[in-house]
């Protein structure tokens, strides 16, 4: 770590790795016209890792389109120049920016960050953002895919050839999330008590401290061992308290006590700080007037100037790991807990937990599974 922070310090690039995709990455203090003009000869299109409130504070969040993805932005100009681009970036990260100095599209990718990084989220945006942080400058970070000379994406054999004609270092965001771990604990094991509940049985009843929040998790019985079930549930107010009927979340969230009462053993984790996917309760009454209207869940959120959902699941992972849980059946239909678990090196099983639509859920069921992507049978 101490090498690949010496090369950022003194503005030369460090590649990441994600899977079978490579980026090249910079703290975006130090980009340069230089460093502009080599990441376009080498690389796919440019990337900027900004936090949430950076880019919602500058605007920026205006430029959501389609599902969420983001249009490339450039400075408002016809012709544009590496060092305008590199000017453009760091006006961006010192927030001396205004929208009618906006072009779009352009080339640059503004890219949401968890502030957390690879510890909240395992993803590219969190991994570069991590590495300038580290290096001693802010959590902004530019980065791009590594192309090969075909202008295909580069596999493992040409990134390791590119790295060494370039003296470029290169760490796996697995390498990164393993450096954080040992170094690092963003969750705190605060008390523990016993709750005996009406429906669900006995459960014992711990309560974390998190950048998130208060997290209360319930576990009962062993969980040590292989294969425990495991829910992680978003907080929602409207379906796990008022039992609305827009949403599946309550039904969700008993069934899976039932579940795990039933089994004798598991683990629920209660995630404050996902309310409305993350967006907060009063957006997400502001959603669903927008549903009303007949707009579906995730256009309303894009409406609003967010993504479609800005969970992330690293937290509930370092619980689990505090709790010694490593291999899991998961309560969930959302491939996004799946995959970012398996990231922090969990063996992911997952267990339907589907509840019966409903007359009133059953547009947003539908539109869980079709734009989302939620493992959900639906019957149209």
């Amino acid at each position: 770590m101490e090498n690949l922070s010496s090369q950022l310090k003194t503005g030369k690039f460090v590649i990441v790795r994600e899977d079978d995709v490579s980026f090249l990455c910079i703290p975006a203090e130090l980009v340069t016209a230089e460093k502009i003009n080599f990441i376009m000869r080498n690389c796919d299109e440019i990337r900027i890792s900004l936090p949430w409130n950076k880019i919602s504070s500058l605007g920026l969040n205006k430029f959501y389109h389609f599902n969420g993805n983001q249009i490339p932005i450039d400075p408002r100009k016809e012709k544009i120049s590496a060092e305008e681009r590199a000017e453009f970036i760091k006006k961006i990260v010192s927030s001396d920016l205004s929208i009618s100095e906006i072009k779009v599209p352009g080339r640059i990718f503004v890219e949401e960050t968890k502030e957390m990084g690879v510890l909240e989220r395992p993803g590219i945006a969190e991994a570069c953002s991590d590495l300038s942080r580290l290096s001693g400058f802010g959590t902004f970070a530019v980065y791009a895919p590594l192309l090969n000379p075909e202008g295909e994406v580069a596999d493992h054999t040409y990134t390791e050839k590119f790295a060494r004609n370039f003296s470029i270092p290169v760490i796996s965001i697995k390498e990164l999330i393993e450096f954080r771990l040992k170094t690092e604990k963003i969750v705190e094991r605060v008390v523990e008590a016993t709750i005996p509940t009406k429906f669900y049985g006995t459960f014992k009843a711990i309560g974390y401290r998190s950048p998130m929040g208060e997290i209360l998790v319930l576990v009962k019985g062993d969980v040590s061992s292989e294969k425990v079930l495991v829910r992680i549930h978003s907080e929602c107010l409207t379906g796990d308290v008022l039992h609305s009927l827009r949403c599946d979340c309550g039904e969700q969230l008993e069934s899976a006590l039932k579940m795990i009462d039933r089994e004798g053993r598991g683990v629920m984790i209660y995630m404050r700080g996902h309310e409305g996917r993350g967006i907060g309760l009063i957006n997400k009454l502001l959603t669903y007037n927008l549903q009303e209207k007949g707009i579906d869940t995730v256009d309303a959120n894009i409406k609003l100037g967010f993504p479609p959902d800005m969970r992330s699941y690293g937290i509930s992972a370092q619980i689990l790991m505090d709790l010694g849980v490593r291999s899991i059946r998961l309560l969930t239909n959302n491939p996004l807990k799946i995959e970012e678990l398996a990231k922090y090196g969990f063996e992911v099983k997952r267990e339907a937990i589907e509840v019966e639509p409903t007359e009133i859920n059953f547009t947003y069921l539908k539109t869980k599974r079709d734009r989302m992507g939620h493992f959900l049978c639906i019957n149209d």
